[in-house]
Parts: C-alpha cells; structure tokens; sequence
C-alpha cells in the first residue's frame, strides 16, 4: 500500500468516525461545530469553524485531516455518551452491517424457499403466509437479540 492510499484511508476513518460520534450525541453539524469552537476557547485558541466545514469534510469535499480535528475531538471528549447508549447504539450497528440483510420481499422468497420441502401436510398458502411474517419480523428480531449480546 503506497503513502497516498494509506492517508486516504485514515482521512476516511475520520469522516466515518466524526459522522458516527455526532450521531451517537444527537447533534448537528452546526451544534458539533459550535462544540469545538468552545473546546477550541478553552485551550486558548480562536476557531471560526462553521457548519459548512464540517459538511465539507463529512462528504468528501475536504480530501485532507483538516486543521479543527483537535477541536472536534476535544468536543467529543468534553461530551461523552453515556456507556449504556454507546453499547446499546454499537450492538445495534454493528448488528446491522454484520448481518446485511435483504429486502423483505427477497426474504420472503428465501423463506418460501425453506419452506417449500418442508411437511406436505402444510398448504401453499400458510407456507406463504409463514414466510411473509418471518420477513416481517426478522430485522427487527435481530435487532432485539443483538441488545443482550
């Protein structure tokens, strides 16, 4: 891996990393950046950081780790999350990209699937309809299960 590809990827772990901090706070770019400016404040140092900046950097306009990265990360650490909500928010996103599920239609084909060989006994349309729930209701399964893992 060259030098330029490997900043690229560190510059891409910030914005990932800014982005999913602001959210775990609940704040906006604005509230995150008139975070820092006073994170900045108190270590004597005057920052005109703005909203668009921050945007900027979060879509990708800003190719380089910009020089208010102390700032944003001193804010964070000003604010931290509490460590139920950090568990909780991580087991669900975690959860979510590990499991990468389908849409519900193509769920529902899949369980119909699974379904198909299974006791002759049982209708066509109950195998259906067995298969639309479990579509339904799997995301949100997972979901749930992942909160005590």
């Amino acid at each position: 891996m060259n030098e330029a590809s490997s900043k690229l990827r560190t510059v891409e772990k910030f914005r990932k990393w800014i982005f999913e901090e602001r959210q775990l706070r609940g704040w906006s770019r604005t509230k995150l950046a008139e975070e820092a400016r006073m994170a900045a404040k108190q270590r004597n140092v005057e920052s005109n950081l703005k909203q668009q900046s921050i945007s900027a950097f979060e879509l990708g306009q800003i190719k380089s780790i910009p020089s208010w990265m102390p700032y944003v990360m001193a804010a964070f650490e000003n604010n931290p999350i509490s460590p139920t909500m950090n568990s909780i928010t991580l087991t669900k996103c975690n959860a979510s990209k590990n499991v990468g599920l389908p849409e519900e239609k193509d769920l529902k084909k899949l369980f119909l699937g699974l379904l198909t060989p299974v006791e002759e006994d049982i209708t066509p349309q109950l195998k259906r309809k067995i298969a639309s729930i479990l579509a339904q209701r799997l995301p949100k399964g997972l979901e749930q299960i992942s909160l005590f893992q």
